[in-house]
């Protein structure tokens, strides 16, 4: 395109970059640069700069910068704008219209380091400019389904589909970090390997030693080593927030990402301690079992190798998900028996919450479990919190505890069987879909096909929750004085899960007064513990 010569006039430059993930801005940097080159050649003065870095034009989301300068030009302080190309202005065509809007009402000039300048005082150049506008909403376009018929690929495959390097893996996402060899002193040097089953049409993944062909493990302390020890505890009754407490005093941090600051840019690259929300996030994603997701749906396995058994994530993705978990504790204290402990109050089936206790002048308020409808039975909290802990003590600590209070480990054999039914019905489903796509079966088959094939999988999938659903007792040193040791630093929901794990507590409603035998002075409470009973959940 040839430019008629011009006096200098006043302008900006706008430049924008979509993907900036290294948070670099190099591409902003050079488009500035080249624009201010054009600008001198052409006598021209840049009265301001605006920038977004980061940021789409065909996404539809606000581009602050560009808003900025649409305000600025509409104001009158500059008389037009520098581009590396037009599609730096825009990538849809609404977009492009408004801006040409602009442009004619203001007899503003743009002018672009690679399309050259716009002359929208005459039918071609408004021609031309509409072209552009056309033809950079294609190319979006055209982007964009190349990158979906990407992802879809890899869906299909169980291939690792990109993004930011997935906690307890490494770069390529798909090898465990970290792996040792059981067998030889190799420290790197693993090849990710898929073992087809025949018989059952599903397969594994596996990590191997390219050095002596031995399966690889999990190194101690790592990433992929931590999280399935994060899944182990939440099983076993601690809490997300011990669990953070946990990874903390362990040195083991998110993976560093590049963090979106104030301005829109992104910073240096930062880890951070974990919090509840991240972790609980960590957790449930499917990837840790090996499985592919897609929209929310479990599609099938995938081509890498699981952190944790699928049978252990189920177990942990039920706990996590239970619709009755607090996941923001509130400001007030939380108590052992709160929620747990029931009221024995004639026909009541209500558990207890905690207030406090006390009226009238110069009387204390204290803490007390109140029936939830309000009107049954009251119990000073702390003396009956230390009866139930000396109870639940005297029972972890005897010697016949680990025989008694812990079943004996299920089969692992049976474990993978269910695996392996869940994939082999997974893999019905995509058969009923691809027969429906090539009219092998009417509409009507797929539907009812698949509807049965899913119920089968739910079934599956909650025999394979139930089965790694371990005993929080399991992880107990029981029947030691350890036991008495370590419970004061035990979370206090690990506490909870222990006591509903042995007994069901009930208060009964208690004659007011004191209690037989009470001496003024000796005796701390009116706690008769006669008035609580105690139902054992375990045998011994």
């Amino acid at each position: 395109m040839t430019n008629p010569p011009r006096a200098g006039r006043r302008m900006v430059i706008y430049a924008r970059i979509s993907d900036d993930r290294e948070g670099r801005q190099n591409g902003v940097d050079r488009q500035e640069r080249q624009c201010r080159t054009l600008a001198d050649k052409n006598g021209d003065e840049i009265v301001a700069v605006f920038t977004d870095d980061d940021r789409s034009a065909y996404s539809g989301k606000p581009r602050p910068d560009y808003l900025k300068m649409l305000a600025f030009l509409r104001a009158g302080h500059a008389e037009g704008a520098y581009a590396l190309a037009p599609t730096r202005f825009y990538r849809r065509l609404d977009d492009g219209l408004e801006f040409f809007k602009l442009i004619a009402e203001k007899g503003l000039e743009v002018e672009t380091v690679k399309a050259g300048r716009y002359n929208l005082a005459t039918a071609d150049g408004r021609r031309d400019a509409l072209r552009a506008a056309v033809d950079a909403q294609h190319e979006a376009e055209q982007i964009s389904e190349r990158v979906r018929d990407a992802k879809a690929d890899n869906l299909a495959k169980g291939e690792y589909r990109g993004g930011p390097r997935p906690f307890g893996y490494e770069a390529d996402g798909i090898t465990p970090r970290s792996l040792e060899c059981p067998q030889c002193p190799a420290p790197d040097g693993f090849a990710i390997k898929r073992e087809d089953d025949e018989e059952t049409g599903s397969f594994t993944v596996v990590a191997v030693c390219v050095a002596c062909g031995a399966d690889a493990e999990v190194a101690d302390g790592s990433e992929a080593w931590h999280a399935e020890k994060a899944t182990d505890a939440i099983i076993a009754g601690d809490s997300l927030r011990s669990e953070c407490r946990a990874l903390a005093a362990a040195g083991i941090r998110t993976v560093p990402r590049r963090y979106k600051q104030p301005d829109g840019s992104r910073g240096e690259p930062e880890s951070r301690e974990w919090t509840p929300t991240e972790l609980r996030k960590m957790l449930l994603r499917p990837r840790n079992a090996g499985l592919i997701e897609h929209k929310g749906e479990i599609v099938g396995k995938a081509s890498w190798p699981p952190l944790v058994p699928e049978e252990k994530w189920r177990a942990c993705k039920a706990i996590l998900e239970r619709p009755e978990r607090r996941t923001t504790p509130g400001n007030g204290r939380v108590w052992l028996g709160t929620g747990l402990y029931r009221c024995g109050f004639d026909e009541c089936t209500e558990t207890v919450r905690c207030s406090t206790s006390g009226k009238g002048t110069g009387r204390v308020h204290v803490p007390a479990y109140r029936c939830r409808t309000g009107k049954h039975v009251t119990r000073v909290a702390a003396p009956l919190d230390e009866h139930i802990t000396n109870l639940v003590l005297v029972r972890l600590s005897r010697p016949d505890a680990a025989a008694a209070l812990v079943p004996p480990a299920r089969s692992a054999e049976k474990q993978e069987d269910l695996a392996a039914a869940a994939n082999a019905l997974r893999g019905k489903l995509d058969s009923l879909a691809a027969d429906y796509a090539e009219d092998l079966i009417t509409r009507q088959q797929m539907l009812d096909g698949t509807a049965l094939t899913r119920q089968r999988l739910d079934q599956v999938e909650a025999r394979m929750a139930a089965q790694a659903q371990q005993s929080v007792l399991a992880g107990l040193p029981l029947g030691t004085p350890k036991v008495v040791e370590e419970w004061p630093d035990y979370h206090l929901d690990k506490k909870r899960a222990i006591v509903d794990a042995l007994m069901t507590v009930t208060l009964l409603p208690a004659r007011r007064g004191r209690p037989a035998g009470f001496q003024p002075g000796v005796t701390k409470s009116y706690f008769n513990p006669d008035a609580v009973r105690i139902d054992w959940k375990r045998p011994g």
